[in-house]
C-alpha cells in the first residue's frame, strides 16, 4: 500500500515561527506548542522541526518522547510565521526575543482554549512561574499587537478545528494582555 506525505510550501520557508502540534489518537488529542528560530545558527523551516519531532535522538525528539502511542496517531501542524530569517545578529536577536514571546503568548491561549476539555492534553504547559522585572515585561508585552493577536487567534482556531471543538467553545477573542 503506498502512502502520501503533502508538503506546505511555507513549512519549508526559513522564517521565525510559532506552531501548534496536534496529535489525533483515536480517542484523545494531545497537543505539543514550539517555535523555529530560537537556535543559535539561525532558523530552520517548520518541516525541519517536524523531522526533529520524531527523531531518535532523544535531545531533539520532544514530540516523539512525550508520546508512548505516537507511531499510532495523525499529526497536524498549525504555524504562522513571524520574522523573515536575519543574517545580521542584532536583528536576528530581535526576532529571537519575539518568538520566545509568540511562543509563550501561543502556549497561554491553547492551554485556556483546552480547559475543560476531556479528551485534550498539552504535552508541554508554559507555566509562567519565574520572577519577571518589569522593564522585561514591558519590553515582551510590546510584542503583543494586534496585528501577531490575529496571527496567534488564528492558529487557536485552526487548532481547536482540528480537536473538533464546536464554534460554542471557541473563544472569541485573544487577550493582549498578560
Amino acid at each position: 500500500m503506498a502512502h502520501k506525505f503533502t508538503l506546505n510550501p511555507e513549512s519549508l520557508k526559513r522564517r521565525f515561527a510559532v506552531y501548534v502540534v496536534v496529535a489525533n489518537g483515536s480517542v484523545d488529542a494531545k497537543l505539543y506548542v514550539g517555535k523555529t528560530g530560537d537556535n543559535r545558527d539561525g532558523c530552520n523551516p517548520v518541516i525541519s522541526r517536524c523531522g526533529n519531532h520524531f527523531s531518535y535522538n532523544k535531545v531533539h525528539s520532544q514530540v516523539r518522547n512525550k508520546i508512548s502511542d505516537h507511531e499510532d496517531r495523525e499529526y497536524t501542524y498549525i504555524f504562522d510565521h513571524f520574522d523573515e530569517y536575519h543574517h545580521s545578529l542584532s536583528e536576528r536577536r530581535q526576532a529571537i526575543d519575539r518568538i520566545n514571546e509568540m511562543e509563550r503568548w501561543l502556549n497561554q491561549e491553547v492551554q485556556d482554549a483546552i480547559r475543560g476539555v476531556d479528551h485534550c492534553e498539552l504535552l508541554n504547559p508554559f507555566s509562567s512561574s519565574g520572577y519577571v522585572l518589569p522593564a522585561e515585561r514591558s519590553r515582551r508585552s510590546a510584542f503583543r499587537t494586534e496585528e501577531v493577536r490575529k496571527k496567534i487567534e488564528g492558529i487557536v482556531a485552526e487548532m481547536q478545528q482540528e480537536i473538533g471543538l464546536t464554534s460554542s467553545r471557541m473563544k472569541s477573542a485573544v487577550s493582549l494582555g498578560r
